[in-house]
């Protein structure tokens, strides 16, 4: 399936054709022109049958290789006169990009404000081609701003883009930064196949002729150029650094190797046909496009060298242990409440039986009737009734009256109560 490529200046452009191809060229076709590695689909020489079409020669004219018309930058002046188009030189192709040299528009004054140079520049791609996203326009001076729009006609979008870059003083410019002082960069729309720039000037240079007598525009690739600050006012060397572009072709997808282009194409990866040499720590399965590690029974992990392989399965494993160690512990706690359960119950069950019997406490009433028969306890009559339980004041035969029961064991049993107890129990009795 065919895509359209992007272009840069060092410029940055796309071609039809996918993801990473191995470097390869046709067979019996050269490989490079000067130091430039040319991988198909582009082949070197004009109609030689090395590339997959004409619009993917390279014409190699050592050391420069160039891409072959209707690829071409544009240079001229505002008014259409002296415009020149001439062929691309090609920087680089790699699995992702093409890079290429491109053109920039530069306009100078003289400290009267009089232009002494003025260029627009621009550039034209195959239908194959379009300019790649990573590609920005950039205007470097202290009183210039630029327009870029596509060129009418051929693309079939309408827009106008530009920024304005501005500055009073040398010291002011920031080197590596282009927000506007000294350098300003804007974005294009993507899919386009022309572009046109025209850099202005809002008082030609006529404030700051002493330090920036020129302003510039042109497309470039972002990462690739860096703007050096003042010098690159004065000594503009950076029309070296802007040359490249690139695009994109086809490669194979991952799990896949070959190349696209050429016959049988792409062809799976079977990582696991190696045994000492494979990904996985266990178990191999290679599948169309990818593979799987999986761990031989009684072993467990990901199966992976790079991830936590196979190990074997231990039935005293931490996570067995610690799960032991919890089932032993709720049991030790459940253990102890249920003897605390139990200990509270058995002092409860032997306090009830520490009271006496209701037969016994009967049984010391009938004895504490006859004791109050005893003429001790009718000349005490007067007195209060609980003088009964003052052995002090009891004569030495009292006990010798109590025909029912024992009075000692009365006084015993009575001492577990209250006076009120008693006195209320004596009542009932009555």
């Amino acid at each position: 399936m065919e895509k359209r490529l992007p272009l840069l200046p060092s410029l940055l452009f796309s071609f039809f054709i996918l993801a990473s191809s191995q470097e390869s060229t046709k067979p019996g076709c050269p490989s490079k022109c000067g130091n430039l590695s040319v991988p198909y689909p582009f082949g070197i020489g004009s109609m030689s049958g090395c590339s997959i079409g004409p619009w993917y020669d390279i014409i190699c004219e050592p050391p420069k290789a160039f891409l072959s018309s209707p690829v071409f930058s544009y240079s001229g002046s505002f008014d259409g006169t002296n415009d020149n188009a001439s062929l691309v030189e090609v920087v680089d192709i790699s699995s992702n990009h093409v890079r290429i040299k491109n053109t920039i528009s530069t306009k100078c004054f003289n400290t009267l404000g009089e232009s002494t140079h003025f260029n627009t520049a621009g550039l034209v791609v195959a239908t194959c081609f379009t300019l790649s996203e990573l590609n920005k326009v950039f205007v470097i001076g202290c009183d210039d701003f630029s327009i870029t729009s596509p060129v009418s006609g051929i693309d079939q979008k309408n827009f106008s883009s530009g920024c304005v870059s501005m500055c009073s003083k040398a010291q002011d410019i920031i080197a590596g930064s282009c927000t506007g002082i000294g350098c300003c960069e804007t974005s294009l729309p993507k899919g386009l196949t022309t572009y046109v720039t025209v850099i202005n000037s809002f008082n030609n240079h006529t404030n700051i002729s002493s330090f920036s007598k020129c302003g510039y525009s042109f497309l470039g690739e972002q990462n690739t150029f860096k703007f050096r600050g003042a010098s690159d006012l004065s000594e503009p060397g950076f029309l070296e650094r802007t040359s490249g572009n690139g695009g994109y072709r086809c490669s194979c997808n991952n799990g896949y190797q070959g190349n696209p282009y050429l016959s049988p194409g792409c062809q799976d990866i079977d990582e696991c046909a190696d045994p000492n040499n494979n990904p996985c720590d266990g178990i191999c399965s290679n599948f169309r496009g990818h593979f799987n590690c999986s761990c031989p029974h009684g072993y467990v992990g990901d199966g992976r060298k790079d991830g936590s392989g196979c190990t074997i399965r231990n039935s005293k494993s931490p996570a067995l242990k610690i799960s032991l160690g919890m089932g032993f512990g709720f049991l030790f706690i459940l253990a102890g409440i249920t003897w605390l359960y139990l200990s509270h119950k058995r002092r409860k069950v032997m306090k009830l039986k520490a009271k006496p019997k209701m037969m016994e406490v009967a049984i010391e009433l009938d004895g504490l009737k006859d004791l109050t028969q005893h003429p001790w306890a009718n000349q005490s009559a007067n007195e209060d009734g609980m003088s009964l339980m003052d052995k002090s004041k009891q004569p030495d035969d009292l006990y010798d009256v109590s025909a029912v029961g024992s009075s000692k064991s009365s006084f015993n049993i009575f001492g577990q109560y209250s006076s009120d107890q008693i006195l209320s129990l004596m009542n009932l009795e009555n």
